[in-house]
């Protein structure tokens, strides 16, 4: 399922997104079965392909699995990240940020419950969820979701 609603700011797709974990969160099938960091590992694995110029699109994870899907961005890949938290009882939200000096947001990835953050967006960054130098490079950060 894409969403065909229009989603004019973070708090709405934030909001879609939730929901597409809640609901298809079961998506992911015997791969919630897998130890995080290997499900982590996938995810990074599967192509980044940008959303459509001016259009916001969120994708059910079934959707999003399928190495040939396109378009699959931050926003898409925290939704996988999220449905195994879903499938296994770990709680989780969506943090969004920003690198700009304009403090724009425009980034998104998984905080969960424990305090750790998980972003599988970037390859160069699939080596663990945990730290990578992006964090020194945030002017802005907050929470977009609560806990779920």
């Amino acid at each position: 399922m894409i969403t065909l609603s229009k989603l004019d700011n973070v708090k709405q797709t934030a909001a879609e997104m939730r929901r597409l974990v809640e609901t298809y969160a079961g998506d992911i099938g015997t791969l919630s079965n897998l130890p995080f960091i290997f499900y982590y590992k996938l995810i990074c694995a599967l192509p980044y392909v940008n959303d459509p110029r001016g259009v916001e699109t969120v994708s059910r994870p079934a959707l999003l699995l399928d190495p040939q899907y396109s378009p699959r961005d931050c926003d898409d890949k925290s939704i996988l990240l999220a449905a195994w938290c879903k499938c296994n009882g770990i709680k989780c939200r969506f943090i969004a940020s920003s690198t700009r000096k304009n403090r724009k947001l425009h980034h998104v990835f998984l905080q969960l419950e424990n305090g750790i953050f998980a972003d599988a967006t970037y390859k160069r960054f699939g080596k663990t969820p945990f730290y990578y130098d992006y964090f020194k490079k945030i002017t802005k950060i907050c929470p977009i979701s609560d806990f779920f």
